[in-house]
């Protein structure tokens, strides 16, 4: 475990923003109740000088992804975002028959898959062996490991330099940027363009969404923290877009450097951006609102439990990790959690002890009350809510507000 004492980026001095207490590493589930598994600091730091903002202490590769279970679902919010970045590189003139693209962190291949029609070639990187197969089963080329210096170069090795590199929901991933930088330098052509997308640090604390802070994300990005790293390496911000996916997410369209025309939408959400971090307030308001939620929630539960109902949980993401470590959640108010990934059901929440089964067995199960810790698919879950849920379920939306719905 490394714990940063300077700034990852310019090496400025830190102060804390908030202090989550400790949670054992996100999505590494056990096998059952009562496994011993080793919980860790979540602690996030902001640096003045250069406006990054990071986790204090970062847990090493193989505590983080040695049991990774999060595969990429098949949602249509997902499929809408997916047509939109696919529009979004065909208006820069990427996404040719003749290009080529190479997506790191690929997950399962989802993406992928989508985009294989309009390029050339696809490529995806990722360390995950479990999770990565199933993208080689559906015929996505998935090189198995982190990506290197090291793997970069035995890319270049059977293929030409890629036009695009895509970097979703995993650029945070790494407590020091630099490798990835200096390997992406190495694979990406030079007018090609190297899309990064994570959860939008903006959106993250102005809307209280305390449960993006687990131990895989290590930054949470800025078009400014980006624009700082970015200027480091042989890299520019170029453009920048939000997307509603996750939560808010922030897509920084980087290239390098004197090799693209910088778009207006950078210095706009630049200056946008000092005006929230120069005074602090979004992260005073953070603090106030998450700690208000949770006093809210947690007079539901135990009102609730008080009058012999039962409450359980839907959703097993990352974010579900903090959730029930900071609320002081357990299998002694949260029944059971719901969830359709199949390398998560049969498994158990670490420390918390709480089981995840599948959608088709909460026919089996009494409950009467579920918080639902993937709000950021908030839409596609009331859409399908009738025909999986029981009628009179209350649901319970924590985040970006407390929302209560009754299944009709």
């Amino acid at each position: 475990m490394i714990i940063k004492t300077e700034c990852s980026i310019c090496e400025g001095s830190l102060e804390e923003i908030i202090n989550l207490g400790e949670c054992p590493p996100a999505n590494n589930f056990v096998e059952k109740k009562n496994q011993d598994v080793e919980s860790f600091p979540l602690i996030i730091d902001f640096c003045q000088q250069c406006y990054c903002i990071q986790l204090r202490h970062c847990l090493s590769k193989k505590e983080l992804y040695s049991f990774y279970t999060y595969s990429t679902p098949q949602i249509d919010s997902l499929a809408k975002h997916y047509e939109n970045l696919l529009k979004k590189l065909k208006e820069l003139n990427f996404a040719q028959k003749s290009q080529s693209c190479i997506e790191i962190g690929s997950n399962n291949g989802n993406l992928l898959n989508f985009l294989k029609p309009h390029f050339n070639k696809v490529l995806g990187v990722d360390p995950a062996s479990n999770i990565a197969s199933i993208a080689i089963e559906n015929g996505v080329e998935t090189i198995i490991d982190f990506f290197s210096n090291k793997v970069a170069k035995k890319i270049l090795e059977k293929n030409t330099k890629f036009d695009v590199a895509i970097a979703r929901h995993m650029f945070a991933h790494n407590e020091d940027p630099s490798e990835m930088l200096s390997a992406m330098d190495k694979i990406l052509d030079e007018s090609g363009v190297f899309i990064i997308e994570n959860a939008y640090a903006i959106d993250t604390f102005k809307n209280g969404e305390f449960d993006q802070i687990y131990h895989e994300h290590m930054f949470y990005f800025s078009a400014l923290n980006i624009n700082a790293l970015m200027n480091k390496f042989n890299f520019e911000l170029i453009d920048f877009e939000h997307a509603p996916v996750h939560g808010g997410s922030g897509v920084f369209i980087c290239g390098k450097k004197g090799k693209h025309t910088i778009q207006k939408s950078v210095g706009k959400i630049l200056s946008e951006e000092e005006k929230y971090f120069n005074d602090k307030k979004i992260f005073q308001n953070f603090r106030e609102k998450i700690e208000a939620t949770r006093k809210q929630v947690i007079e539901l539960i135990a009102k609730d439990i008080s009058s012999n109902k039962i409450v359980g949980a839907y959703g097993a993401p990352a974010k579900a990790f903090t959730v029930f470590s900071y609320y002081g959640l357990n299998h002694r108010n949260i029944s059971f959690c719901v969830d359709t990934t199949p390398t998560k059901i049969g498994k158990v929440f670490p420390k918390f002890n709480i089981p995840i089964i599948a959608e088709d067995e909460l026919a089996d199960h009494d409950y009467d009350t579920l918080i639902v810790n993937a709000w950021n698919y908030k839409e596609d879950i009331l859409k399908k809510s009738s025909s999986i849920f029981k009628k009179g379920t209350k649901l319970i939306f924590i985040i970006p507000n407390l929302e209560i719905y009754t299944v009709n």
